[in-house]
């Protein structure tokens, strides 16, 4: 790490360090591209523009999004940003590679239930159609990507080719090879790899993959970036952003912290930062909030962390951000993924002081047998404990439950505990306030529940997780077997519901199923005990 050799004062009054003494820039001009997305504000190229000028203030940085660009310009718009920029490094970010997932909006997890699961030919006819044309799209957009990474290789013929963002850092292996050799893949943090690049340092001792006579080379990161003190400065981002306007009074995300430590068998989060888990400074993240707040009108924030309490060993550094949040005067609300688990009364009357708005719940199951399969970490009933505290605290706002029904070893009995664990948590909250989302345990490279299912032969070895055909689709959204069928045909009498009423409705076409095929629980269960006064 270089040391501070001086200090610029942002508007908050926050000294933001310049970092000057290390190896000097061989690279002058980055421009950052956004690849096209649904909207959602760049939070990652954020940092990394932060992160690359405080390092290098000498380096003239811009951002292209290609979000904002109508469909027919994007080609002209990349052309004309570089040969105005005349960048000699080209940082690309990719997030999305995604499809079949319950998006508002988006049907092709519908068609595609339809097309297996329905029972009337006409409607299974009209959902191969429109999953035909839905997987033409999913193709279109992800080649789109690829062209626009070999298009800025031709307008920047000299140019060093970065490429890195969620989507690319999960599908790394597939995607590089489908680029021309020297594009500079990063998989995961970005920072140190960057400062390298622009320094023309080698890189190979961090985190990367590129291609180098026709073989696949990847680098191992020896230690991580040091978040600690990482300040951000807006009026400098916005400088070199030209289109961050179209993100005001928006939600703006906000990284707190990075890595994981539990070792949930499905979840791509330790792979991509780790389980070691890194904080940044609370006042450092109260200054970062109060620069959007101030200048940009925000009043809603996301925390993009993996959970917001990772863990026992975070609470202190959770309490001390929640604490600053709260004396920062703000009027926001806030949110994130939280472990009610691992919620106290002390840390609930935080929560609620510092304003946090709808909170969102990975339930999972309601069967704790399948919750230790799947190596989740917590204990329902202690879920249901947090969520009390939070009620005793006088929490106001929604809870979103995230159930992932017909994980491997569910049984109909394991249904009934996860819609008695649903009915548990509106007894505390109501049910006009607690919104059941039910998902399905998407295959996803790199993750234990991948691993599982290539040993015990559902997935072959080497499949191909980005190529996408009837057969592929229903293996990767894992729903097999006769309570596959139930769940479905309960989503699909669900799915014309609003958005956010369609799990209650899947919740209320599951019991009339179960109730048509097995007899209810006969007692209170554990979890339904736990939940009285």
């Amino acid at each position: 790490m270089s040391v501070m050799e001086n200090t610029v004062t942002i508007p908050s009054g926050q000294p933001i360090p310049m970092m000057s003494d290390g190896p000097k820039s061989v690279l002058k001009r980055a421009l950052f591209i956004w690849l096209p997305v649904n909207p959602i504000f760049p939070v990652g190229i954020g940092y990394l523009v932060n992160w690359l000028h405080r390092h290098h203030p000498e380096v003239e940085i811009s951002i292209l999004d290609l979000t904002q660009v109508e469909e027919s310009r994007l080609m002209d718009a990349l052309r004309e940003r570089i040969n105005a920029f005349r960048p000699d490094l080209l940082a690309f970010s990719w997030r999305d590679v995604q499809i079949f997932a319950p998006h508002e909006g988006d049907n092709s997890l519908r068609r595609a239930f339809e097309f297996y699961y329905s029972p009337n030919p006409l409607v299974r006819v009209r959902a191969a159609f429109d999953g035909i044309r839905m997987v033409w799209r999913y193709r279109n957009e992800f080649n789109k990507k690829l062209k626009l990474i070999k298009a800025g290789m031709k307008y920047a013929p000299k140019a060093k080719i970065m490429v890195g963002g969620g989507a690319f850092s999960v599908f790394a292996s597939q995607i590089i090879k489908l680029l021309p050799e020297g594009v500079i893949g990063v998989i995961g943090e970005g920072e140190d790899a960057l400062i390298k690049v622009v320094e023309g340092r080698p890189i190979d001792d961090d985190r990367v993959i590129y291609r180098s006579g026709g073989k696949t080379v990847r680098g191992k990161k020896e230690g991580t970036v040091a978040i600690r003190r990482a300040p951000f400065d807006l009026p400098y981002l916005e400088k070199v952003f030209d289109g961050h306007p179209y993100y005001h009074r928006t939600m703006v995300g906000i990284q707190t912290k990075r890595g994981c430590p539990y070792g949930c068998s499905f979840c791509l989060y330790t792979y991509i930062e780790g389980k070691r888990v890194h904080y940044r400074d609370p006042e450092d993240v109260v200054g970062e909030m109060r620069q959007y707040y101030e200048r940009w009108g925000i009043r809603y924030f996301w925390f993009a962390d993996a959970q917001f309490i990772p863990g026992v060993k975070a609470i202190p550094e959770a309490m001390d951000l929640l604490k600053a949040i709260r004396d920062s005067g703000m009027k926001i609300q806030w949110s994130g993924y939280i472990r009610t688990s691992l919620i106290s009364p002390e840390m609930a009357s935080l929560m609620v002081e510092s304003g946090m708005g709808d909170l969102e719940v990975a339930v999972t199951s309601g069967s704790q047998e399948i919750l230790d399969s799947l190596r989740m970490g917590f204990k329902l009933d202690q879920l249901i404990q947090g969520c009390r505290n939070l009620k005793d605290a006088g929490y106001q706002g929604n809870i979103i439950l995230n159930y992932s029904l017909n994980a491997p070893g569910e049984t109909e009995e394991s249904l009934w505990e996860s819609i008695r664990s649903y009915q548990a948590i509106c007894s505390i909250f109501g049910e006009d306030r607690v919104y059941p989302m039910v998902f399905f345990l998407a295959v996803q490279p790199h993750t234990g529940f991948e691993k599982r299912l290539i040993r015990e032969g559902y997935l072959e070895e080497d499949y191909n997780p980005i190529a996408l055909n009837p057969v592929t689709i229903r293996k990767l959204l894992y729903n097999p077997g006769r309570l596959g069928k139930m769940i479905a045909r309960a989503c699909l009498a669900a799915w014309d519901e609003e958005p956010m009423k369609i799990g209650r409705a899947v919740m209320r076409e599951l019991t009339a199923a179960l109730k048509g095929s097995s007899k209810p629980p006969a007692a209170p269960t554990s979890l339904e005990l736990s939940s009285l006064p």
